[in-house]
């Protein structure tokens, strides 16, 4: 079987400045985490989607997110007998709080519009992004600072229910991330939304601290608020803070906890986090998603 044509597109990763789910304001920060999609319309005479998943280390079974965001973009041509392969890779640890969602969604989007000739701009491709997510229920805000972040890269703080931007700027890139990785997964369709009212106020402050530019502060407070709304074990923040850090904070649910920190540290800190499971070691990203016709 033949195809028609071939796209690629490359989305970053993310992660929390302020978790939007206790007030709708929420903050991410683009790290140099990669989901890569390649695209291929195959010429035949039925509607078909084939998906292939390779996430490190990782068995990825339910792809339910990824045919929604197709449906969509199927329905806006009108084209009820595309057949569509999708290869898709990404170093993004799945349901830690590491915005794997997003991202993949943002990818499909992208890769998959650019095959079918839908002309996107990158926040109609965010907000059909936002849409699939909602749909597939693996978001309670719609998630749209961590598309917005993996698409376009950078700090930014935004109104997930107005789906607006309020702030946005690029990161000083010679810091190191370091990520602790816990073996347990935290699954949005699992969570009960009313644990996060009481926290509302502190929220509230952080995404204040945010907007005026001290998004390290933020990250800290909002880590010890979303830790302790989810019984997320936060001793190896704690003992981070110790250390020659900038922030750690809790990333989305969780678990997954993140340090920044400056190059000279990045050991030291990856030793403390190995002590609590496996660790990551990334940098900050300001670059925007790509995505392209391949031969």
């Amino acid at each position: 079987m033949g195809y028609e044509m071939k796209s690629r597109a490359i989305v970053h990763g993310a992660v929390s400045i302020v978790n939007a789910i206790p007030t709708g304001l929420g903050g991410a920060l683009g790290v140099d985490l990669k989901t890569i999609v390649e695209a291929q319309l195959h010429n035949t005479n039925k509607r078909e989607l084939e998906i292939e998943v390779e996430v490190e280390d990782e068995k990825i079974e339910d792809t339910t997110l990824i045919e929604k965001t197709v449906d969509k973009l199927l329905n806006i041509v009108g084209n009820e007998k595309a057949c569509i392969h999708l290869d898709i890779y990404s170093n993004i640890p799945v349901a830690r709080g590491l915005k794997s969602s997003s991202a993949v969604s943002d990818a499909v989007v992208l890769a998959v519009s650019k095959l079918l000739g839908i002309r996107l701009n990158y926040m109609e491709a965010v907000n059909l992004a936002v849409d699939a997510c909602i749909e597939a229920g693996v978001t309670l805000t719609g998630a749209f600072d961590d598309a917005v972040t993996c698409m376009i890269g950078g700090v930014n703080i935004t109104d997930n229910y107005k789906r607006e931007i309020l702030a946005h700027w690029d990161v000083e890139e010679d810091l190191s991330i370091i990520i602790s990785i816990p073996e347990e997964k935290i699954y949005t369709g699992e969570l009960d939304i009313d644990i996060f009212r009481n926290v509302r106020t502190l929220s509230n402050r952080a995404v204040s601290l945010a907007l005026n530019g001290l998004i390290w502060d933020a990250m800290i407070i909002n880590g010890i608020i979303i830790a302790s709304a989810m019984n997320i074990d936060y001793r190896p923040m704690m003992e981070v803070l110790k250390k020659n850090v900038l922030s750690c904070g809790v990333s989305g649910k969780g678990p997954a906890i993140v340090a920044v920190t400056r190059p000279d540290y990045e050991n030291e800190i990856e030793r403390e986090f190995k002590k609590y499971g496996k660790t990551l070691k990334t940098k900050p990203n300001n670059k925007t998603a790509i995505v392209e016709v391949l031969e």
